[in-house]
Parts: C-alpha cells; structure tokens; sequence
C-alpha cells in the first residue's frame, strides 16, 4: 500500500503541465517589427501579427492577412509591453522572422535599441534586419503579397531566395550585425529594399488579388554602416561582388560580354572564396582567391561551342571580368565610404594579430590604403544540354 501510494505521488509530479503555459485562443503571433523616429516620441515601433486562419488556404475567407500596429515611446522594451492598447491578445515575439528600421533611425544610430534585442529573453537572435531606403520602416510591413500573405513571411523568403540563387542580398540575421558592431576588424552591412509602386494601394487585401500587384517590396541595395550609423549604400551587383568576397556565392548567373552585343551567360554552380591577410612595411596585404565551377546557359559568341579552345576563352574572359568587377567594388568602398565591411581586418588580425594590434585602433584609416589582390579561377564543366546551340546550327 505504502509502496502504491510512492508511485501515485511520483507520478503526479511528472504530469505537473507548464507554469507559463498560455492557451492558442489568447495569443497571437508576431512576424514583423518596425522601428521609426517618432513624431512626438523617441520611436515609433511597429508590430506585424498574423491572422492565421488566412494564411491556410482552407480557411481563409478573404480578409487581411495580418494586423500591423504602431506606438510611440522612448524604449522599444516599453513599447513591446504596451502593445495591448490596441491589440485583444498576448503577443508573442519568439516568431519574430524580420525587423525593418528606417533609413532615418540607421543615420542617427541603433545602439538603444540592439542592446535590447540582444538582452531580451523572448526574442530569437536569427531574425533577418532590413533597411528601408525610403519613406517608413513601417510601410514595408503593410505591403501585402499575393503567395506568402504576411508581409514579413514574404520578406524572410525573398531574402533567403534571393541568397542562394542569384547573390543580391547578405541575408544578415541581428545577431551577425551585432557580431560585426563589436569587432575590431570589420563593420555591420544589411539589406535595403523599396515599395515599388503605390505604397497606400498595396496595403489593401486587394493587392493580394491581382497579377500585376500595385506595390511590391524589392530588394534595391546594401546598407554600409560605421558601427551603427549609416554611412551609404552598394547596388544590387555591387553587392553580389561584396559576397563574393565573404564566400558566400554557391550559385548565380553572370552575363560575359564576348564581342559587341554578344554575351556568355554562365551558370556558377559552386563557388569557394579563400583570403590571406598580413600587415607588410605597415600596409594591409590582402589576398582573395576565389574557385569556382559552372557551365554555359546560353551563348551569342561567334565561336563555336564544340570547340575545347572556346570553353578556354571564355574561362579567360569571365576570370578577368569577375575580378575587374570584384576590385571595382572593393576599391569603391575604400574611396568613397572608408569603412572595412569585407572583414579584411579580421583576416589580418586572425593571420598576424601582432602586427594587426599596432592598427586595430584606427582599423578603417588603415583599409583605405590597404592593398587587395583578387584572383579568380572557374572551371567550365559543360554547355548545356546542347553542345551546338541556335546560334552554332543557323551559321
């Protein structure tokens, strides 16, 4: 009896439910944050939640997607409690996939509020942040989309699509900004993207309901920071060289030019970036080598694709376009903005830290004059399905 009654008590205690636990029906899900300068306050903080039964094709009945709510206030850890003003439910923002800050918080500085981000226990580190380049950070939650309904659904899988087909994006999570923010050796970079077309029209249900979308969020560049103030953007190609540099290219098409008006689209399929750093006569030295494989997708060269010496031509003439291109971007960024977001110092400073402490103070001042060797090799495995292509049967 003694014994059943050890065993009753045991077992109640393993079924003891959770403390915090909280039913379906009082909460919902945050997808989305926005931070903007207030009008009347310090920011302006906006929260994107969804309307799950929208979102499942079973259910939805055709209303809004989500609900987007602001405040004003001077903490965004106030704000984050204060949300219930407005909104029936308990948010909950483990969920949370993108943070959008505008063009004006990045220029005056983010520091208040990523220390937050970084503190606060019920938020995850691997959200995307994003700029928007104009108007409000806000806007960009309310724009709705016709396949992944939730603005900031939509917004983590553009980013990561955009990553590993083409290389237009960085895809930087808050937690590898704030990486970048502390280090002596490197400086924080992040997506920039724009409504195109009629901001207001796209916040209605109707823009989920047509072909030609009258507003669409677009990746338009990338955000070049001095710690966490803005200091200029890099274009959507520019950008593509800059991951170049960070071995973050598994896969991307790049057009050759092999004569006037004729160009070589070649299909990379992998791509592995390698760097050497070390401080020489007191001058950064920074070697880039990158390896890469792909095959031709289409050609309007004049040589004929059954030739073994065309496929040699065209390595050579991709190899010096991709590092002319390369060092383009590099040197850009030394003149015009002077700040070390390739990470170069990082390299230096893991490859020769002794010498890298003599500059790490004054790190930036040092890239602007640092000399950086690129070189690039591709393998070209194949043409196609077609070793003759339209060009090659019509000659």
């Amino acid at each position: 009896m003694k014994g059943n009654l050890l065993w009753i008590i045991a077992v109640t205690l393993l079924l003891t439910g959770c403390w915090d636990q909280r039913e379906i029906s009082d909460i919902i899900l945050v997808t989305g944050m926005a931070v903007d300068k207030g009008e009347n306050e310090k920011y302006k903080l906006t929260f994107e939640a969804i309307h799950a039964t929208e979102l499942n094709a079973k259910t939805a009945g055709g209303d809004s997607p989500s609900v987007v709510y602001t405040l004003e206030g001077d903490t965004v850890e106030e704000l984050a409690q204060k949300m219930n003003i407005g909104l029936s439910k308990t948010l909950i923002y483990s969920h949370i996939r993108v943070f959008v800050i505008s063009k004006d918080i990045g220029s005056s500085g983010m520091m208040a509020f990523l220390d937050a981000f970084e503190r606060g226990r019920d938020l995850r580190d691997d959200f995307d942040i994003i700029m928007a380049k104009e108007g409000e950070a806000r806007e960009i939650l309310q724009v709705v989309y016709t396949i992944q309904k939730s603005s900031a659904l939509k917004l983590m899988a553009q980013l990561e699509s955009a990553s590993k087909i083409w290389g237009s994006t960085p895809a930087v999570k808050i937690n590898d900004f704030i990486q970048a923010l502390t280090s002596p050796g490197r400086q924080p970079v992040m997506t920039a993207v724009k409504i195109q077309g009629d901001q207001k029209k796209g916040e209605s249900v109707d823009n989920m309901k047509k072909t030609h979308p009258d507003a669409i969020v677009a990746i338009d560049s990338m955000a070049l920071f001095r710690r966490d103030e803005l200091v200029g953007f890099l274009s959507v190609e520019d950008t593509r060289n800059y991951l170049w540099t960070q071995n973050k290219i598994k896969r991307t098409t790049i057009s050759i030019p092999c004569g006037k008006d004729r160009y070589a689209s070649i299909r990379i399929i992998d791509s592995k970036t390698k760097q050497k750093g070390a401080i020489k006569n007191g001058k950064p030295k920074v070697d880039v080598n990158i390896i890469m494989e792909g095959f031709i997708v289409g050609s309007t060269c004049e040589d004929p694709m059954d030739d073994p010496d065309t496929y040699k031509k065209i390595e050579k003439l991709t190899n010096q376009y991709i590092k002319e291109h390369i060092i383009g971007t590099i040197q850009t960024v030394q003149k015009d903005y002077g700040v070390d977001v390739f990470g170069f110092g990082e390299v230096v400073a893991r490859q020769d830290y002794k010498n890298f402490k003599k500059v790490q103070d004054h790190w930036d001042e040092a890239f602007k004059d640092a000399e950086i060797e690129v070189a690039v090799n591709i393998k070209l495995r194949r043409a196609g399905t077609r070793t003759k292509g339209v060009f090659d049967r019509m000659k």
